[in-house]
């Protein structure tokens, strides 16, 4: 419910800035006392969309609540309303405004890459801005694992390099991919630059879906080899004329008259009470499901969720949706849809304008197009489906866990800590979250130690965790933190030492009313002999635990549902302290090794690996190729040829 003096209040502020507002079209930022963006709109007529935030009548409780957080407004002005909605679209997915429809999952989708600019052309995976001078991009493609797919597939049929520049200019002999018949072995020239530029043809056409013609050309080619008694060759054509009829088949031939087309398929959880505690803590209502078809072929799928917003109808999703979705990358001929955007003309004149180019909306109601949303729409409500069926056992997993803790309350938040070193150096903190819909790794966070809370020796876990408490829990407020709340459980991988030192930290910082526990191993360290200790400082522990005998350390059952949730929760901190450490490790081999050098500062290190790709691929480099990389003098080059000459002969 929504206090009517604070919507009054707001609704004053709009009604004082009016003045200030012209009739022209554009968009507007609405601000909290805080100068953060509240939410940003698009209008035809300025003046009249921001007055319409001064009538409570027929407005949303979501604007409403909106309104009574208004201390400040600005607009920009625009030539129409089509380039507003683009304004729009690219200012809400760099502002993020809470009282938004937000497009969550905003990274680019990754492409094939056909290059063009070396003589033996590569095919790799590409993602962010596409250069026209690299060479022919095709996608995108839903997934990274879509696009390894495909490329493992294509490798089969047409046998081109995916090794790196450095490689095939430095091998003598051709790799493990020549072997098993998945490169045409370039780098000893085991192929002529012809024939590969045929193979590099061929897969483009594949990739256009210009393919027809393939097939009855790749079986004349391997009859002519074998007719004359080329038969290593006409083994090889064989086996290509194999791994094409397996791509093709695994394609499908369902919607082989969708050329180039995305679609886009919503639907909804049914607001009800059976589904109302899913609905309030994942915030999860709307699926929509978007399919990528490039030239007949199917490039994957993935499923957005956008959070619950009331009165809010698919269509206004959509509208929403789809502008944002395309800030990054653009749009096919034919965007077909599930349910048509209230504003889709104005969309479709937006992207032409954007984009120079014409785009159809289209909703579609019978044939190829219709089954194709009706497989989006199957696929967007099994997505839920799969949602919820987590969340369900992931809620039966922390009810569990806060009984057999004595929690007063199922923790919404789990914190859970470990440290990893090597042999005492590239020292390095770790805190992986988990809440009630799972593993939260946009929240994950590294603490690279530098050792400056007090002076530890690098193999003391102990100074670690003090290290990571005070940078994690120090100066928590509302706007200098950059988590976004305390959590109700922290779990640490040790005993009662990692458990009170940790402990006296959160004491020292006045934080209290948080169950902290220590997860340690048996003594022949094998899963399934944990123990699970408590602090000593009573605000940390539970208040039901103390009435059980013997309850530091508890020790639960092997085969209890809790214990090996513990383990995993423990063993993903484990895998992230390892994962991060090794990255830490091979960046700081990197730096020192060129650091060794005089002259080779953060720029030109950076240009020599982007060029040679690894410290390695350095050493290897010939002097004349160290001459060639941007900003690397002639003197500069010959300093670091003789170096790793002087280092290979030592």
């Amino acid at each position: 419910m929504i206090v009517s003096s604070s919507f009054k209040h707001g609704s004053e502020i709009v009604k004082k800035f009016l003045p200030k507002v012209s009739n022209s079209p554009g968009i507007y930022f609405m601000y909290d006392k805080n100068k953060t963006v509240l939410y940003i709109g698009k209008a035809k007529n300025l003046y009249k969309r921001i007055s319409s935030y001064t009538k409570q009548v027929n407005m949303s409780v979501r604007i409403q609540r909106m309104v009574s957080h208004i201390d400040s407004i600005d607009y920009l002005t625009t030539d129409h309303e089509a380039s507003a909605l683009i304004l729009e679209a690219n200012m809400i997915k760099k502002h993020k405004p809470k009282y938004n429809i937000l497009l969550r999952d905003d990274k680019s989708y990754p492409y094939i890459l056909l290059r063009k600019d070396h003589n033996w052309q590569q095919i790799v995976k590409a993602r962010g801005n596409k250069l026209p001078n690299k060479g022919d991009y095709f996608g995108p493609f839903a997934s990274v694992d879509a696009v390894h797919k495909t490329l493992n597939a294509m490798q089969r049929a047409f046998p081109l390099r995916t090794c790196s520049d450095n490689e095939i200019n430095n091998r003598k002999r051709p790799c493990i991919q020549y072997q098993i018949n998945r490169c045409a072995g370039p780098c000893v020239k085991l192929i002529s630059k012809n024939n590969y530029l045929k193979i590099v043809k061929d897969a483009k056409l594949f990739l256009l879906g210009k393919n027809n013609n393939l097939q009855p050309k790749l079986e004349k080619e391997m009859e002519l080899a074998s007719s004359n008694m080329k038969y290593e060759e006409a083994a090889i054509l064989r086996d290509r004329i194999r791994a094409l009829n397996f791509i093709q088949k695994a394609e499908g031939a369902d919607f082989r008259n969708i050329k180039d087309a995305d679609i886009f398929a919503i639907t909804s959880i049914e607001n009800n009470n059976f589904n109302k505690d899913f609905i309030n803590k994942s915030n999860i209502y709307f699926a929509i499901q978007v399919f990528f078809f490039r030239s007949g072929k199917n490039f994957g799928n993935r499923t957005h969720y956008i959070k619950f917003i009331d009165k809010t109808s698919i269509n206004s999703i959509l509208s929403s949706f789809i502008p944002q979705f395309y800030v990054n990358q653009t749009p096919p001929p034919m965007i077909l849809v599930s349910h048509l955007p209230d504003d889709y003309k104005l969309i479709e004149k937006a992207f032409f304008l954007e984009h120079k180019a014409k785009i159809k909306i289209i909703c579609p109601i019978k044939g190829e197009n219709k089954k194709a949303i009706n497989m989006g729409i199957n696929n967007a409500k099994r997505s839920l489906a799969k949602k919820m069926s987590e969340f369900t056992t992931h809620s039966n997993l922390l009810n569990s866990l806060s009984s057999s803790l004595k929690m007063p309350k199922i923790p919404n938040r789990i914190e859970i800590y470990d440290n990893s070193h090597l042999n005492g150096s590239n020292m390095i903190g770790v805190m992986v979250v988990s809440s009630n819909l799972g593993f939260e790794k946009n929240q994950y966070r590294k603490f690279n130690l530098k050792n400056n809370i007090r002076l530890f020796k690098s193999n003391d876990d102990y100074g670690m965790i003090e290290e990571v408490f005070y940078r994690r829990f120090n100066n928590i407020t509302p706007k200098k933190s950059k988590y976004l709340s305390l959590p109700d459980l922290i779990i640490l991988d040790g005993g009662k030492g990692q458990v009170n030192i940790a402990c006296n930290v959160l004491q020292k910082l006045n934080i209290k009313n948080i169950t902290v526990i220590g997860v340690s191993k048996g003594k022949e360290r094998n899963s399934g002999n944990e123990k699970i200790h408590f602090s000593k400082i009573k605000s940390f522990i539970p208040a039901g635990i103390e009435n059980n005998p013997n309850f530091n350390p508890l020790i639960l059952d092997k085969n209890n549902p809790v214990l090996y949730f513990i383990q995993r929760l423990r063993d993903e901190a484990h895998r992230f302290a390892i994962t991060s450490q090794r990255k830490k490790h091979l960046s700081n081999v990197k730096k020192s090794i060129l650091s060794d050098i005089p002259g080779i500062g953060p720029k030109k290190r950076k240009a020599l690996m982007m060029q040679f790709g690894s410290v390695k691929g350095i050493s290897e480099a010939r002097l004349e190729e160290l001459k060639q990389v941007k900003g690397i003098s002639s003197n500069l080059s010959n300093e670091i040829f003789n170096y790793f000459k002087s280092t290979k002969n030592n």
